[in-house]
């Protein structure tokens, strides 16, 4: 038996871009700010690059409000009370800032913005007294969609959802970590980062890890650039796919396996059993990993390959299991007195 921990390998510090307005300056329109928790979270661990497109292009603090509008098949970009067409402004600002953006990981935008929101962005068919007649992304999220549509991107209001959280966090720090395997150029380092993610990768997509297991099966430092190419191009679809509860039991079964000559016949049907009430949705996927990683430190003679499984991103980054845990909900309810229960 292999009784050594599963190595928590240290994380590269991401490059996030992120609106402004979300806890950094007042730049909102009506000169507000926006209290956004991950953002307070992992401000110690990412570098930011703030933006507030609105701002940028001169429309000031506080301002008029400003509306996609689409006319002959057209977007365009208005302030409704100044009557100006601001379209070609944060086009040239946003092709500009493209331009010059060096190597990021990822985006956190501000939801419901008509130039930085990324999804469910009222269109109207005219500038004033119109009805919504589309939805889209704003106008600069847009062509951020177009030029980095495989990273980790979402927005605020999104964020607070603890599944789309763990994805996105998950997203990035891997971003991260590939980033800086790729400045390396070494065919060494782009095996130990495959071979830290390894089971993550499967539980994200299998097919496609197998994929990249064989690229990394025969790379060498003459073959990286080719390979590495090769290697990336897997890696950005790999996440594509958001893992739910077939992959999770399919992982989960997999581990089973692996360590089954291990359990004696009680062992080998509590984790049935436990496979079984994650796959009726009678157990969490924090449960179910934190049993399964047991089994792993136990038994597994490869637990490098787990790391990235059980470790995604930095462990203070975890949410609260049960945000409600110590609160009191009895405090008020009326209970009987022994004299009332007596009769």
């Amino acid at each position: 038996m292999a009784l050594d921990r599963i190595p928590e390998y240290p994380f590269e510090r991401p490059c996030v871009v992120v609106s402004k307005c979300l806890g950094f300056e007042n730049v909102r329109y009506d000169g507000g700010i926006v209290h956004c928790q991950i953002i307070n979270d992992i401000e110690h661990l990412v570098d930011f690059i703030t933006v507030c497109p609105e701002v940028e292009i001169g429309l000031g603090v506080p301002r008029e409000t400003i509306r996609i509008v689409r006319t002959g098949g057209e977007k365009k970009l208005f302030q409704p009370k100044t009557k100006r067409d601001v379209t070609e402004l944060m086009n040239s600002f946003t092709d500009d800032f493209l331009k010059n953006l060096n190597d990021v990981d990822g985006f956190i935008f501000k939801s419901g913005s008509p130039t930085i929101g990324i999804r469910n962005i009222k269109i109207y068919s005219a500038a004033e007294n119109s009805p919504v007649i589309d939805h889209g992304s704003g106008f600069f999220a847009e062509k951020i969609l177009n030029k980095y549509a495989h990273y980790p991107m979402e927005e605020d209001d999104r964020l607070r959802n603890k599944i789309i959280r763990h994805h996105f966090l998950t997203m990035l720090f891997s971003f991260a970590d590939f980033r800086k395997v790729k400045m390396k150029k070494s065919a060494e380092k782009l095996c130990q980062f495959h071979k830290q993610n390894c089971y993550l990768f499967r539980l994200y997509e299998r097919d496609i890890a197998t994929k990249m297991e064989k690229i990394i099966e025969n790379i060498t430092d003459n073959s990286f650039d080719t390979e590495s190419k090769n290697y990336e191009k897997l890696f950005h679809r790999i996440f594509l796919n958001h893992p739910g509860t077939n992959e999770y039991t399919n992982l989960a079964n997999v581990i089973f396996l692996s360590v089954d000559d291990y359990l004696n016949k009680a062992e080998k049907k509590y984790l049935n059993k436990v496979i079984q009430k994650y796959a009726d949705n009678r157990l969490g996927n924090e449960t179910l990993l934190e049993i399964l990683k047991l089994y792993v430190i136990r038994f597994s003679h490869s637990k490098s390959k787990y790391s990235r499984l059980f470790y995604p991103y930095p462990e203070e980054l975890k949410t609260e299991s049960e945000a409600d845990r110590g609160r009191d909900f009895w405090s008020n309810f009326p209970i009987p007195n022994s004299e009332e229960q007596s009769k």
